[in-house]
């Protein structure tokens, strides 16, 4: 099998394709498997990943006709003629188009070519890559159901494709991992991510409001910017504090992690709900408001109107506002198991699998 992947920019067009990477090269231990992408995240990433990575020029198409629009398709079509190039130098038997800017100078030059086509569409509202290129595509892949009916005829609801282990946490070894509580309700804050700075603030304003909580346990990743200030926060709380605080720059054992959580605090990115909808934790969502065309509050409304989640936008975030929202879900466990339920009913565990079966499927269909 020859497998071309390509996306990128964000986690949410790129650990998808890297999970299927896996899944693909689990199963089919001769195939081929290489990564086109711009000079952003995914140029880091994939090649820690261990998969072949392959940088192509491409710029996202501003939403208003000028100058820099005019630059970008200029850039793009230049990239459009490098994946030419890619293309029929790695003659993959398929193209799988995560997402992101950078897929749309691929996708152009395998339509030209007649390269077989899968995309991935892992949002609520389907990005404008995927919404250009899906009328030439082979099947559209969407991580909700709801999107499906964007795309009519094409679309298989997959799911999002889960990082590998990220379900075979156990909470007993995440709360030894991580010196926690295990007696405690226990907040798990993902504040470490790209654009999170706001939920890290909210979180150590809301600490004085909780600091009698006894029985609650908040569990911080902070991201390194915010490492000393979280320490300094937990400092001031004191012997006296009800609440227990622990505060990490970076969680690499995530599994566990969710595993310890009775509830979840995070933004609301396609990778993040798919683990905790999976997972069936219930969550306090804040969406990214400067995501492209609001897409992360479509994200979050999608689990929020399931019964998953509360949502605070990011203009009513404040340190009380979170701190009320925190002890509301702490103090009710019957609340907290139907918002687990609710949330289960958009968790797709199994998407890695039925994105490589459809990968399997297009691959084999156009004889590679």
């Amino acid at each position: 099998m020859r497998l071309m992947i390509a996306g990128g920019g964000t986690g949410g067009h790129i650990y998808p394709g890297l999970a299927v990477a896996e899944a693909v090269r689990a199963a089919h231990p001769d195939a081929a498997v290489i990564w086109v992408g711009g000079d952003r995240l995914e140029a880091r990433v994939v090649p820690l990943a261990g998969v072949q990575f392959i940088a192509v020029l491409s710029r996202g198409l501003p939403r208003r006709i000028g100058v820099r629009a005019v630059e970008a398709l200029l850039v793009n079509a230049v990239g459009a003629v490098q994946a030419l190039d890619f293309l029929r130098r790695f003659r993959p038997a398929g193209v799988l188009l995560t997402g992101g800017y950078a897929a749309a100078p691929v996708g152009a030059a395998a339509v030209l070519l007649r390269v077989p086509v899968l995309l991935h569409e892992p949002n609520a509202l389907p990005g404008l890559t995927t919404r250009l290129l899906a009328r030439w595509a082979w099947r559209v892949a969407v991580g909700q159901a709801a999107t499906a009916a964007h795309f009519p005829g094409k679309a298989v609801v997959t799911g999002v494709p889960l990082r590998p282990g990220i379900l075979d946490g156990v909470r007993d070894r995440g709360v030894r991992r991580f010196d926690l509580a295990g007696d405690r309700v226990t907040a798990l804050v993902l504040g470490g991510s790209q654009g999170a700075h706001a939920i890290n603030q909210a979180v150590l304003d809301a600490l004085p409001a909780l600091r009698h909580a006894a029985g609650l346990q908040i569990f911080h990743q902070t991201g390194e910017e915010h490492a000393a200030v979280a320490g300094e926060a937990a400092a001031r709380l004191g012997e006296g504090a009800g609440l227990r605080y622990v505060a990490r720059p970076y969680i690499e054992e995530m599994a566990d992690a969710y595993a310890a959580a009775d509830l979840v605090v995070c933004r609301a990115g396609a990778v993040t709900l798919a683990e905790v909808t999976a997972l069936g934790r219930p969550a306090i969502l804040v969406p990214y408001p400067h995501a492209a065309e609001a897409h992360q509050e479509r994200n979050a409304r999608a689990v929020a109107d399931a019964g998953g989640a509360v949502m605070i936008l990011n203009r009513d975030l404040t340190g009380d506002r979170l701190a009320q929202a925190i002890l509301d879900l702490a103090r009710d466990p019957a609340r907290r198991a139907v918002m687990a339920a609710g949330s289960r009913t958009l968790g797709r565990p199994r998407a890695t699998a039925v994105m490589l079966a459809l990968v399997e499927e297009m691959v084999g269909a156009h004889g590679g």
